[in-house]
């Protein structure tokens, strides 16, 4: 099997499958012990330890060589901890293989074993893995302990090798599908510079509100359910809410248990068609199992996580919600913040899925009104729900207007049907209706756009983005779900265009602390923030048209943060503010309590002169 690899890739000087083990603590850089690769061109073999490892980087990185990995952010990672230039190649068998874990509808996460077995090829059993593991958490290494780990290290590689060789064949079926895998690779490199960055905390006020964080949650329930009374021991009762929902004359879904449904995402559209419940939700949405002490923070004051990369069918990251500080509430966002000297800044395409939407379908109307610079109210234009006048933020009409029109445009793209539609905005179905077909007939061509998806989808054929991220049905799974397929192209592309800006991003040097879903946080010294965000702003638009085409180029905006301001989510309301002086007001409290003093002390300290 290795001769026809061999031909295939002999314009590369070497094909080098390798893996490090390293020891890695959460929220901080990894830490490399040891290093074996494999040369699949000639043979050759590396085993290097720790003090040998930090004697050079014994590899040509250039574009001649080419490195094979499994999941290898951390393995490049260490090339970084030891101040090795990252490689120009780099295949990354991990989403590869787990595009073939949503092929066959496995429940199981994509592995280096799992993908071994799927091909026959030998490997470590998960009992032998877990005892090697455990020596590095522990950091015991006898001379015993350095033999097993290189051994252990090795095992893995030669897995590597013989699943790439087996895989070579399909990811080289075509020279798109081949420059995907680059692409995918590229990124890989990309998730290492941006893990090792990671995001800037305010660690003195986010330690405040740690200690005091059970006793601000009952006060925030004492402050905000007074309006509402739904709170028993500090516990909300279903109950309560049924009964507070029939006296507003609320209606609410339930589950099919006839429950009601109290899934945050029901109160979030509630709250649009229900601003009185706002406050509730947000509270709800601070109490929901949110624990501060979760983020994985490093001793230099980072939030550092697993991006977990092609988490979704889509390709999305999907990060730990607890551990990561843009995955739990908006409000905790405010605990970023740069440091003394430096800058941050959140830069995002703007309507990114629209402006997907409307370049895959090559729809010149939706195209139209992404150009305009308002989507939203173009649409009232195009569709005749307003006269052709510029909007008006002080006009409530054009300001009621526009936010239909956003909640339908958004909605669109995930396939929001007229029910859907209603309950979002508080309108009846038939208004609803009105303005699902004002859509259709404003941008037609779109709209043939998802039948196609939709059509190509469920006869099982490939969905695939720019750079060869594919979708297929999975065998036996029934019928499709049509807004899923609806949403994918839109969903793929985007995480395809994070993906290739952030690797152009990372290899121009600029700081990215993390990507989060269609945006970017940077970093720079403060008096360096203006032309970064310019590079950050014009690279990502660079992206933007390389995936969908010349001459649609997605806009990106920019959000700056200085020292000694706070990172501010714009629909975080006043929650970060009221959560610290609650924790404010309870350290003091704390200090002025005190232990207390005996009566015999005091009455000693009354006779003192």
């Amino acid at each position: 099997m290795i001769e026809p690899v061999r031909r295939r890739l002999r314009h590369y000087r070497r094909v080098w499958a390798m893996d490090f083990e390293y020891v890695h603590d959460a929220g901080e850089v990894p830490e490399p012990v040891c290093m074996v690769a494999w040369d699949l061109m000639t043979g050759d073999k590396v085993e290097l330890w720790r003090r040998e490892l930090r004697q050079g980087c014994p590899f040509d990185t250039g574009p001649g060589s080419l490195f094979i990995v499994f999941s290898g952010a951390g393995d490049l990672g260490c090339f970084l901890a030891l101040g090795w230039p990252i490689p120009a190649r780099v295949v990354d068998l991990y989403p590869e293989a787990r595009q073939e874990v949503f092929d066959t509808g496995s429940p199981a996460r994509a592995s280096l074993l799992s993908a071994a077995r799927r091909y026959g090829v030998p490997v470590m059993e998960s009992a032998d893995k877990e005892a090697s593991r455990d020596l590095i958490i522990f950091r015991r290494f006898t001379d015993a302990d350095r033999r097993r780990l290189l051994d252990y290290c090795a095992e893995d590689v030669l897995a590597t090798g013989r699943v790439f060789m087996c895989m070579f064949g399909t990811l080289t079926r075509t020279l798109a599908a081949w420059n995907g895998v680059l692409l995918r690779g590229r990124y890989t490199a990309a998730l290492a510079r941006m893990e090792r960055t990671g995001v800037p905390l305010d660690v003195e006020s986010l330690s405040l509100a740690q200690r005091h964080w059970d006793g601000i949650k009952r006060r925030l329930i004492a402050r905000v359910d007074s309006a509402y009374g739904l709170y028993v021991d500090g516990a909300f009762s279903a109950a309560r809410f049924e009964r507070y929902l029939r006296r507003q004359s609320i209606p609410w879904p339930r589950l099919e248990s006839g429950a009601l449904s109290l899934a945050d995402g029901t109160f979030r559209q509630a709250a649009r068609a229900h601003p009185q419940l706002g406050a509730l939700r947000e509270l709800r949405h601070v109490l929901a199992g949110m624990r501060l002490s979760d983020y994985t923070i490093g001793a230099d004051g980072r939030n550092r996580v697993f991006l977990n990369p092609y988490g979704s069918v889509t390709g999305r990251n999907q990060p730990s919600n607890s551990r990561f500080i843009f995955g739990s509430a908006r409000w905790s966002r405010s605990f970023i913040r740069p440091a003394p000297g430096m800058a941050l800044a959140y830069c995002d395409w703007s309507a990114q899925e629209i402006a997907i939407c409307a370049a895959l379908s090559r729809d010149p109307a939706l195209w139209g009104a992404y150009a305009s610079g308002d989507p939203y109210w173009s649409f009232a234009v195009d569709a005749g729900l307003s006269p052709p006048v510029p909007y008006s933020k002080s006009d409530a009409a054009h300001v009621r207007l526009r936010k239909r029109c956003k909640a339908l445009m958004l909605g669109v793209g995930y396939g929001m049907e007229a029910a859907g539609l209603a309950g979002a905005l508080g309108v009846t179905l038939d208004e609803a209706r009105e303005l699902l077909l004002r859509h259709r007939e404003s941008y037609r061509a779109f709209w043939r756009f998802v039948a196609r998806v939709q059509d190509t989808g469920a006869a099982g054929l490939e969905l695939r983005t720019r750079f060869h991220w594919v979708r297929r049905l999975k065998p036996g799974s029934g019928l499709p779900n049509p807004r899923s397929l609806q949403n994918w192209p839109a969903q793929a592309n985007g995480a395809e265009m994070m993906r290739l800006a952030a690797a152009m991003l990372t290899e121009a040097g600029v700081q990215v602390c993390c990507p989060v879903h269609d945006a970017f946080l940077i970093e720079a010294p403060a008096d360096e923030l203006a032309d970064t965000v310019a590079a950050t702003r014009r690279l990502m638009m660079d992206a933007s048209e390389l995936v969908l085409g010349e001459g649609y180029r997605v806009r990106v905006g920019a959000d700056e943060v200085r020292h000694p301001a706070r990172y501010v989510d714009e629909n975080a309301g006043t929650m970060f503010a009221d959560v610290m002086t609650l924790a404010r007001d309870l350290e003091a409290e704390r200090a002025c309590s005190g232990p207390s003093i005996s009566s015999a002390n005091r009455a000693f300290l009354g006779t003192q002169p």
